[in-house]
């Protein structure tokens, strides 16, 4: 499948091993896999459509902090849910701010935090409030960084996640079989070459 509008992908090399019968040597190639990001969708709640629609119109990535600050109502949910690592959380936004004031270094961190920040989900205040805004954060950091043309690689986790929800969007559809051949290869050589 040829991809020609690549903001909406993340791209994750694969190494291919391919042995040259006449030389008698095995070369290795890099194929880059395609991983098609999912939009998120909110909650089926007032307050996670208002503060999705907040953001999403605002073409910003959904600040944590922010929205205690917009939505005071939710400052003790949010601080209950967060208080182990809001301090991180107050670096996020400060990665935002600047990432949306024309930093693209702090796009990049932003990504990695928001990567972090990941392993602590689901809370109560995300999945009964706010929503899914870890992966819609973390979507909109990979087409921010793409839209900059800024090379970048995410945890094999994170690759993981993201497989999987493009896979969950696409049963019942006809299948990819260089996709799926390309993620076997990806997941033997993450088993291979553990990090």
């Amino acid at each position: 499948m040829e991809i020609t509008d690549t903001i909406n992908y993340y791209v994750e090399p694969v190494e291919i091993e391919i042995y040259l019968k006449k030389a008698g040597k095995v070369r290795t190639i890099i194929k880059d896999m395609f991983v098609e990001l999912i939009d998120v969708e909110p909650l089926p709640n007032e307050t996670s459509k208002k503060i999705f629609e907040h953001f999403k119109s605002n073409n910003q990535p959904i600040d944590l902090i922010e929205i205690t600050n917009l939505f005071p109502e939710l400052i003790s949910m949010v601080f209950e849910s967060y208080y182990h690592n809001i301090n991180l959380y107050e670096k996020l936004s400060l990665y935002f701010k600047a990432g949306l004031s024309g930093s693209t270094d702090s796009w990049r961190l932003a990504l990695y935090f928001t990567e972090l920040l990941m392993k602590f989900e689901p809370t109560i205040a995300s999945s009964q409030y706010i929503g899914d805004f870890q992966t819609y954060n973390l979507n909109y950091l990979i087409r921010k960084l793409n839209q900059l043309g800024e090379k970048f690689l995410l945890e094999d986790a994170t690759v993981l996640y993201l497989i999987k929800r493009r896979n969950k969007a696409y049963e019942g559809k006809p299948r990819d079989k260089e996709f799926e051949k390309l993620v076997e290869l990806w997941q033997f050589n993450v088993k291979e070459h553990p990090f």
